[in-house]
């Protein structure tokens, strides 16, 4: 025996601290600090451990369980976010990262742009848009 422990108990306690780490990895991915990470780990697996050793408790505590284990996998990243970071604080900007288009290619003017939408449905012969030459 380990501290007076029995085996059946420490058994249960690293079970429980296992299945604690699942929920736990999918709200890293959302990008939880690290200390909001051990305190919702340790939440859980009190949480677990209190359901399994009380069955009084059980009623309870099991349906709290297990809406807290589903949600990080309900929630996506962005809501589990926005929950750690509240209401209040702003949101990222949205940066455009498109590259622009090459110097040579020449844009079509709006005019090209409503002359071809015009003759879409018309029967166009197709070398007349090649280029003369």
């Amino acid at each position: 025996m380990i501290g007076g422990m029995s085996p059946v108990l420490l058994l249960i306690l690293i079970v429980a601290a296992l299945i604690a780490l699942i929920p736990v990895w999918r709200l890293r991915v959302a990008g939880w600090p690290a200390r909001w990470l051990f305190v919702a780990w340790v939440g859980y697996t009190v949480g677990i451990l209190a359901a399994v050793r009380a069955p009084g408790a059980t009623r309870f505590l099991l349906p709290i369980l297990v809406l807290a284990y589903v949600a990080p996998f309900v929630a996506g990243p962005e809501r589990l976010t926005r929950v750690l970071r509240g209401p209040g604080e702003p949101r990222r900007p949205i940066i455009d990262v498109t590259p622009r288009p090459p110097v040579g290619l020449r844009r079509a003017s709006e005019d090209e742009v409503a002359d071809r939408a015009g003759d879409a449905g018309a029967d166009v012969d197709p070398e007349d848009d090649r280029p003369s030459g």
